[in-house]
Order: C-alpha cells, then sequence, then structure tokens
C-alpha cells in the first residue's frame, strides 16, 4: 500500500503484564514548581541485568531538559531525568514502559502542578507599550502569488518546448546503452564455462545447467522469444514458429539438434543422469557448434531486417519534414498563444471550482445516507473465538509477522486494516494471542493504543469516554468513545477492546467528525460486531 496501515503492532508497543517479583519505583522531587522551574524525575527499578528504560517523549505539556546515565547501586538501577513545563496547570507524567528480562513494565503516572510567576507591580519599574511589530514575511503570505508565478512560467517553459522541438527534433538522439552482441555474449560465457570447470568437481549438473542457459540466451535475444522460462517442448515449439513466420531460415537439422542436445541435458539436470566424460565434452562441442551454425543465418537475417527498418524510418522523417515545412511563424506563435490560454483558463476554473465546492461544504452540511445498508456488504469473520462483522469494504490481512523484541512474549500476531484514503478513514483489527508465561492487562493495551493515536495523528483537544462491553460470560471488553482535533480536521474514534484468556482482540476506527454518510457507515459496522463462542 502506498500508505502503509495505521496500527501494524500498535498493540506491542505498549502491553501490559503483571508484574510479580520485579519492583519499578518513579518519583519526582518535587510536585509544584513554577513556569520554566526543573525538576528531577526518576525510575528505580531493583534488577541490575536485562533492563531497558524509556526514552521520555510525548509528556504533553511537560518537555524533558535532558537524561542522565544510568546509576549503579548495590541491586538497583536509577535512571534520572530532568524535566519542565512552560504552561501554567496540573499536569500528569504519563506510564512509562520499560523492559525487564524480556518483559514490559509500566511506571506509575505522577501529577505535577506548574504554576505562574507573579509580578509586583509595586516594586517592578513599568515601561511605556511599544508599537506594534511588524511580523515577518513567510511562505503563506506569498500563495496569492504563487498562481501567478505557476502561470507565467508554465507559459515560457511551453514555449520553450515548442521552439526546441521544431529546431531540434531532427539533431536529438539518445545515446544508446552499450550492450554486447548476443553471439560475443554467448562465446564469452562458453570461456567462462570452461575456466570454471564445474564438471571436473563433480558439479555435472550445475554445468549442464549454465551450458543450456548460454544456448537459450542467445537463441532467445536473437530470434526475440522468451526461453528461459519455457520447457525444452515449449521451447522448440517458439524457435519453429518464429523460424517459419519472420522467415529466419534456420535448417530442420539445426532444431533437431537443438532439440535432441536440449532433452540430454534435461536428463542430466532432472532425472540425475550421469553422462560420461566424453558425453560430456561432446555436448560442449555440440553447443559450441549450434551457435557457430546458426550465428551466420541469423545475421543475414537481421541485416535484411535492419535494412528495412531504416527505410521505414527514412519514410516516416521524409513525412515529418514535410508536416512541418507546412507549420508557418504564425501558425506557431498562433498555437502557442491558443495554449497559453488553455492552461491560463483551466486554472482560473480550477480555482473557481475549488471556491464554490468550498462554499457549499460550508453552506450544506452532509447528509446521512439511509441506504448505508445494502447488498454490497460483506459478511466477514477473523480469530478464534470469532470476531465476525459487517461492511461495505473488505478488512484484509496486513500483517502475520511477531517482531523480534515481542517473540518471546507474544506467539501469535495478526493485523488486518482497511484504509480509505479519499474518504479520510480508517478500520483496524488486531488480534494478540501471549504465551502462557504472560498475563495481558487489556486496560493498560486499550491505554497504549490510545497514546499511539494520538501520536500518530497529532491530535489535540482529545475527549473520551468509555464504556463496558460484554460478550457472553466468559469475554468482557471495554469501548473507548472519543473525539479530537487533527490538524483543521475534527475526527471521531470507536476503539473496542477484549480479552479472553491470553487472547486480546481489538477493533478500531477513525474518520472525520463532519462526514455523515461514513460516521453511519462505521457505526453500523460497529453494531454488526458479534463474537461467537469457540
Amino acid at each position: 500500500m502506498k500508505k502503509h496501515i495505521l496500527y501494524i503492532f500498535i498493540f506491542i508497543s505498549y502491553l501490559g503484564f503483571a508484574q510479580q517479583d520485579i519492583s519499578v519505583l518513579t518519583e519526582i522531587d518535587t510536585t509544584q514548581i513554577r513556569i520554566g522551574e526543573q525538576f528531577q524525575y526518576k525510575i528505580t527499578v531493583d534488577k541490575i541485568k536485562d533492563v531497558g528504560f524509556p526514552e521520555l517523549s510525548n509528556l504533553g505539556q511537560l518537555e524533558v531538559v535532558s537524561s542522565k546515565k544510568i546509576d549503579t547501586t548495590l541491586n538497583t538501577l536509577v535512571k534520572k531525568y530532568v524535566l519542565t513545563g512552560f504552561d501554567s496547570g496540573s499536569f500528569y507524567i504519563p506510564k512509562q514502559q520499560l523492559f525487564i528480562q524480556d518483559k514490559a513494565y509500566f511506571t506509575d503516572s505522577l501529577l505535577v502542578h506548574v504554576a505562574t510567576v507573579s509580578v509586583d507591580t509595586l516594586k517592578q519599574k513599568l515601561y511605556g507599550i511599544k508599537t506594534i511589530a511588524e511580523e515577518p514575511m513567510v511562505l503563506d503570505d506569498l500563495k496569492p502569488y504563487l498562481y501567478w508565478i505557476y502561470l507565467f512560467v508554465g507559459i515560457v517553459l511551453l514555449l520553450l518546448s515548442i521552439y526546441l522541438f521544431l529546431r531540434k527534433k531532427n539533431k536529438a538522439a539518445r545515446a544508446e546503452k552499450e550492450v554486447i552482441a548476443p553471439y560475443q555474449e554467448a562465446i564469452q560465457k562458453f570461456t567462462e564455462l570452461d575456466e570454471k570447470e564445474l564438471w571436473q568437481n563433480n558439479q555435472v549438473k550445475e554445468y549442464y545447467v549454465e551450458l543450456t542457459e548460454i544456448i537459450r540466451v542467445y537463441l532467445g535475444r536473437e530470434v526475440n522469444v522468451h526461453t528461459l522460462e519455457a520447457t525444452t517442448d515449449e521451447m522448440i515449439q517458439l524457435l519453429t514458429n518464429q523460424n517459419k513466420s519472420k522467415n529466419i531460415g534456420i535448417s530442420k537439422e539445426s532444431i533437431q539438434q537443438l532439440e535432441a542436445f536440449l532433452q540430454h541435458a534435461d536428463f542430466v539436470k532432472f532425472a540425475k543422469l550421469r553422462p560420461a566424460e566424453g558425453e560430456i565434452r561432446g555436448d560442449r562441442n555440440i553447443a559450441a557448434s549450434l551457435v557457430e551454425n546458426v550465428q551466420p543465418i541469423l545475421e543475414k537475417h537481421n541485416e535484411e531486417q535492419r535494412e528495412i527498418q531504416e527505410a521505414l524510418q527514412k519514410e516516416q522523417k521524409t513525412e515529418t519534414k514535410f508536416k512541418l515545412k507546412k507549420l508557418s511563424k504564425r501558425s506557431i506563435i498562433f498555437i502557442s498563444i491558443i495554449v497559453a490560454l488553455l492552461a491560463m483558463i483551466s486554472i482560473f476554473a480550477y480555482q473557481i471550482i475549488q471556491n464554490s465546492n468550498a462554499i457549499k461544504s460550508s453552506i450544506t452540511p452532509s447528509k446521512a445516507n439511509t441506504e448505508i445498508v445494502s447488498d454490497g456488504w460483506e459478511f466477514q469473520s477473523f480469530g478464534n473465538p470469532t470476531l465476525s462483522l459487517t461492511a461495505p469494504f473488505t478488512i484484509s490481512l496486513k500483517s502475520n509477522t511477531i517482531p523480534d523484541q515481542a517473540a518471546s512474549m507474544i506467539s501469535s500476531l495478526e493485523v488486518y486494516g482497511y484504509e480509505d484514503i479519499e474518504k479520510d478513514y480508517t478500520v483496524s483489527i488486531t488480534i494478540v494471542d501471549y504465551t502462557s508465561q504472560v498475563s495481558p492487562d487489556l486496560e493498560q493495551v486499550l491505554q497504549g493504543s490510545l497514546k499511539s493515536l494520538e501520536t500518530k495523528y497529532k491530535m489535540e483537544d482529545l475527549e473520551f469516554e468509555r464504556q463496558p462491553a460484554s460478550f457472553g460470560e466468559e469475554i468482557k471488553g471495554t469501548y473507548l468513545l472519543g473525539k479530537a482535533t487533527v490538524g483543521d480536521t475534527k475526527k471521531d474514534f470507536k476503539i473496542l477492546g477484549f480479552i479472553k484468556g491470553n487472547k486480546i482482540w481489538q477493533l478500531l476506527t477513525i474518520g472525520n467528525s463532519e462526514d455523515n454518510e461514513t460516521q453511519v457507515m462505521l457505526e453500523t459496522v460497529f453494531e454488526s460486531i458479534n463474537i461467537a463462542k469457540e
């Protein structure tokens, strides 16, 4: 896919596991700072081997100033980070993931209060009001002029292209890549094959593979047929048909000799025939003689074809020159002006259409399609127990590969997805089966998925609510229903996660909030979800 699916391995990065024997402690040296002040965030682990500390990122309104080296004590490792904040308010340091002996652990989240710096106007000297400073010019300020620049450059390039075409058409020539002639290539490969001494070193099969390949490549290039992919019978038939249709002139005896040679080589390659030394040398001589006998015939045929082709090209060049002479200077100028005007009209028409579409979309909201459920919908199922649903598109398998770093924790991973770039929505299904040594935590998996979603789309103003989901007594799950701002677009997303034993299923949909038709369709897909019993 031009754009890969949104959540390949979304669950791998944020796995939650039961923490039993190892202690992970997080602490900060203060819970209250002023804007711009720094404080220390510390993670302590009571293990000194196989510990992977996180690289802090995406802390929201808090920023990482520096990351210090790991301190080692008698039985613990301590990792320290220096953080700060430049916006007032109360902010959480989210849970961080670290790996200890190939298992994932999560830290606790901590709350930090960032206060503004109060200013005493009685002691602080007041200054006069400054005039409005002019902002530096940026690229967006030039956009109204870019269309005219593009138009002018396009007209200049068009006129230049016409001028060069009419003046230098007959002088332009492409340098052809130097290619070794088929006959010279065959002779060269015969020599290289002899130097390898394959059959003398008990590599008879390899010797015959290369020997027959030399003949096949030579004839394929000279006669213009696909010989490498064809069987012996198919190759002989292709060569015979080409010989008759193009009147090449290869004798019937040469074709029969070639067929006998290839059939004998097939016995060596596929039937494990072990020819004597004399037979091998004889086959080598037959291959060389075939090339030597056929080469003069092919040279004569190719020369005749070349003369015919040159005559045709000469005739075409004469016709082209005659047509070009008919074009007067006035005609060239007239054509150039017409093309330039058409280009200008196209650009302005495009702008008018874009503006009218923008006005329509701002005045008239999209109406939901009440006939969204139609015969075009497909019934689809995934995993075991089976998650089934109906959708107007096919949700196909995107990956079933387990990352190396998670191989000890996951026994199977399946990622399905569908993405419509034009309508701006995505559907993703992930099924993870953990090993018996791992106790997956659905809540932590959902938190990781939500964090990954927020990072992927750079979401702002994220809001969501949690609702329970149940599919029988054994299968329990959770819905996350939310919305956020992505750039200038409002997005609605839904995440359904459920767990049974050591297996977690998760379904995600995300789309444009203002596209009512798409939202109705995605809601219908969600309502069709069913979990079957094993």
